[in-house]
């Protein structure tokens, strides 16, 4: 039986896999499973998008094809973690495709701050599609900052407060949404999700906060107990000592 040729998608799935390979997200989930789950997110979005606008009214550099968008988020990460260069990209997709990878990659050769300098410029400017995958990013992201909130607490705050700083930054150079309305909803429902997270810091805080100090009035309470006990217990002992030698002294006369 013949068998059957990859798609360009499943193609771009194995390539990302192999230069993946074991690494996690800042949250400890598979990158992988994460890039898929942002891939699944811009296609929903790139479809509702494409849906909504006329071919003719669609500017040449915004004309990327859904397969496009969404091997494009299965390697959005792939410059950032890997060895892997653009050439390489290219050679499994399409330079297109690289580009666009490019475009949402940021520079690790630069210090962190004009690091995202750069790459919201850089960022602001690119077509519709790089944008689309940013957004599902963000969002696949929030999702999963909420998570990890909910189930360690307070530990997970410090890391998360600062993926949440670089994620509502990266949010703000989304301006691809001011013309296409369906990317505008989404880029709304990212920032409600970025609310969220921080709301949810804000309680995790305050949380701790209130434990700390039922732990230290629990603490001062049993130190306090311990205190009246031993007091107690000595006065008992003093008590039964001014028996006894009242008991002695009448025994004598």
């Amino acid at each position: 039986m013949k068998k059957e040729a990859e798609t360009p998608i499943q193609k771009t799935l194995v390539f990302a896999k192999q230069h993946y390979g074991s690494r996690q997200t800042i949250f400890g989930a598979s990158l992988v499973d994460h890039c898929v789950a942002v891939a699944y997110m811009a296609e929903t979005i790139a479809q509702k998008l494409y849906q909504d606008v006329r071919a003719d009214f669609m500017p040449d550099d915004t004309k990327e094809s859904i397969s496009a968008i969404i091997q494009s988020a299965l390697l959005h990460d792939v410059l950032n973690v890997s060895a892997c260069a653009f050439e390489n990209i290219a050679e499994v997709t399409t330079v297109q495709i690289a580009a666009m990878v490019a475009d949402i990659s940021r520079d690790f050769r630069l210090v962190e701050t004009k690091r995202d300098m750069e790459f919201r410029g850089r960022l602001s400017q690119s077509p519709v599609g790089a944008q689309i995958v940013v957004v599902a990013d963000i969002v696949c992201t929030a999702k999963a900052a909420l998570a990890t909130l909910k189930a360690a607490g307070i530990e997970a705050v410090p890391k998360t407060k600062k993926v949440l700083t670089q994620l509502d930054g990266d949010l703000l150079a989304i301006h691809a949404a001011s013309r296409f309305y369906v990317l505008r909803l989404y880029v709304h429902a990212a920032r409600n999700l970025l609310s969220d997270v921080s709301q949810t810091i804000k309680n995790c805080r305050q949380k701790a906060k209130l434990d700390k100090c039922v732990a230290q009035n629990t603490k001062a309470l049993r130190e306090r107990r311990a205190a009246e006990e031993k007091a107690a217990a000595a006065e008992t002992k003093k008590r039964k000592v001014r028996y006894a030698k009242k008991r002695s002294s009448s025994d004598d006369s």
